[in-house]
């Protein structure tokens, strides 16, 4: 039987272990589409998962990635298919997320295309709507050429930093019949590259430096995209006695942990003398978080600042997502969880600990225990008194669907916004490596419903229960990833947090309004849903989503949650919760 250059890309995809590939269908990748159904490939082909809209499929693999550290294939239709995705791509871009995105071109050779629709499908550098948000992008024009691309695209992509990569694929060339001298190359092809540890001496040195702090301070803010880190990290904190600031883009140290001291107000780190930062993107932000800086963003105090990472190895021409440029007093270039590694060898050398060290560091993890113990139980008492409210307050909601899922393996895949992502990490117990997976990168609308349907399919089948926390503005923009949540089953448990407005919007609307002596009741004017409410049961319903009656009172939280929590575990299928918020 004839083979096509199409069926190659599907071999591709399954030597390079994707079990997954998402898209709205279109014409301009058919041939791989054909390939991907034919049934002399049913054993081969990866799974597909059909999305309602690009920017639905690309959220999906991005969270899927997040979740599993596995990869999904995402194909896109020609320019039009692109353009819809490119939000997506921006906010995996963002979070550092390596997504493996195929697009379809028209015929580049003029003489193939059909009349209108293949010429306005067909693009010239195709790749330029995405080429300052991706981290290589490519358009191949032969068969052989489109191979070599493949795996340099799937060996960048996992090369750190990581972040997407997009390959086009000519409509013509997919369709072709094999030509003889192409085949694929060894799976180790696309093998990433990989970062050392720090060196022996640069460990040797840092550590020397942390012992004889009087102050330091970890800061950590990517490093859990290695779920390895965590264990590690923790255990180097305690034997040194670092306070920990944790810029939460994933689960990168235990929220619950002594010395923990995100988002406390621990007035004494205005003292720190040193300070680690593990995978930060925004060392200006988390600098300041705690400590005065000076116009440079230098702490004003002159503690010393050792980066590690790879942050420096990415940056946008484009994009500015590469935060406030820092002058820091060494930046290394390193692989995290090696480099956490190579430090726990030195510390806990059984000469590296001096008396003198040890009663500093058991002195500084008293005060930042009782910092940290403070923080909490200040956080839960104001959760606690804000259940007496008549309206149902965000704190509220969030600590009562944790009392729901608590005896529960959970993983929250989605927090909606940076109200709820901040009393999440107050209140819940973020510790265990992935069971939180940060927000959405790059600040786009859409991401939540998409992406926690990805991570929910990862764990489809481990019992884990996945839950989305999310905010109504942002499911308005992708709606109907319901359809592929109902379609394929995917066990996810979506609360919506109807507030029935864009926050964020509407608080700006009100700063101005203030700063100019204004009206601020007028600010929910085109920020707000208040005179056209969503019904979101009945949209779920809609798309043969079992959803519960809307929870109104603080008291029905709990109770229907659980009961949405039964029924995934009983059926395997999704469920929703729509809670009217405050």
């Amino acid at each position: 039987m004839s083979k096509y250059f199409s069926d190659v890309i599907v071999e591709f995809l399954r030597q390079q272990d994707i079990d997954y590939v998402t898209f709205n269908p279109g014409a301009s990748f058919r041939g791989v589409h054909d390939s991907l159904v034919h049934e002399d490939n049913a054993e081969i082909a990866p799974e597909i998962v059909m999305a309602c809209h690009e920017e639905i499929a690309v959220a999906i693999a991005h969270g899927y990635h997040k979740a599993s550290n596995r990869h999904m294939g995402v194909f896109v239709h020609a320019n039009v298919g692109l353009l819809h995705a490119s939000m997506a791509i921006f906010n995996a871009w963002c979070d550092r997320v390596p997504l493996f995105v195929l697009g379809g071109n028209g015929p580049l050779d003029a003489g193939k295309r059909r009349p209108w629709i293949d010429w306005i499908h067909t693009s010239q550098n195709i790749e330029s709507v995405v080429k300052d948000y991706v981290k290589w992008c490519d358009q191949p024009t032969s068969q052989r050429a489109t191979i070599e691309s493949l795996y340099r695209g799937f060996k960048l992509m996992n090369t750190p930093m990581r972040a997407p990569v997009f390959v086009a694929l000519d409509f013509d060339i997919q369709e072709q019949p094999l030509q003889d001298d192409v085949r694929l190359l060894p799976r180790s092809a696309a093998a990433a590259t990989e970062l050392p540890p720090l060196d022996a001496l640069s460990a040797d040195g840092l550590a020397t430096r942390l012992r004889d702090a009087e102050l330091p301070v970890l800061i950590t803010d990517f490093s859990g995209q290695d779920p390895r880190t965590v264990a590690p990290l923790t255990a180097l904190a305690e034997s040194l006695g670092l306070a920990v600031v944790d810029r939460g883009n994933r689960l990168n140290f235990p929220s619950t942990h002594e010395l923990n001291l995100s988002g406390a107000d621990a007035g004494f780190l205005k003292d720190a003398d040193l300070v680690l930062a593990l995978e930060v993107q925004d060392l200006a932000g988390a600098l300041g978080s705690f400590l005065e800086l000076d116009d440079h963003g230098r702490p004003a105090n002159g503690a010393h600042v050792v980066t590690i990472g790879a942050n420096d190895l990415l940056t946008s021409k484009w994009a500015a997502d590469y935060q406030q440029f820092v002058p820091v007093d060494q930046a290394v270039a390193a692989d995290a969880f090696g480099s956490v590694t190579a430090l726990r060898e030195r510390v806990e050398d059984a000469s590296f600990a001096t008396p003198a060290f040890t009663a500093r560091r058991d002195e500084r993890i008293k005060r930042i225990s009782a910092a940290h113990v403070r923080a909490r139980t200040e956080w839960a008492d104001r959760a606690e008194e804000a259940k007496g409210n008549e309206i149902i307050n965000v704190a509220a909601a969030v600590d009562e669907i944790h009392r729901a899922v608590r005896d529960e393996t959970w993983v929250l895949a989605n927090t909606g916004s940076l109200t709820i992502d901040g009393w999440v990490k107050k209140l819940w117990p973020l510790e265990r490596p992935q069971s939180y997976l940060g927000l959405n990168g790059g600040g786009g609308l859409g991401y939540g419903l998409g992406a926690s349907v990805g991570a929910a399919l990862a764990h489809k089948d481990d019992g884990q229960i996945v839950i989305d926390l999310q905010s109504d503005g942002d499911f308005l923009y992708t709606p109907s990833a319901l359809w592929t949540l109902s379609a394929y089953e995917v066990p996810l448990l979506t609360i919506v947090m109807n507030n029935r407005l864009y926050l964020n919007s509407t608080q700006h609307a009100q700063r101005i309004a203030g700063n100019r002596d204004r009206d601020i009741d007028r600010a929910h004017i085109a920020t707000s849903f208040y005179d056209n409410p969503v019904d979101f049961v009945t949209l779920a319903r809609s798309y043969n989503i079992h959803a519960l009656p809307r929870v109104e009172a603080v008291a029905g939280i709990a109770p229907t949650v659980r009961e949405a929590v039964e029924f995934i575990k009983a059926n395997g299928k999704p469920a929703l919760v729509e809670i009217l918020m405050e």
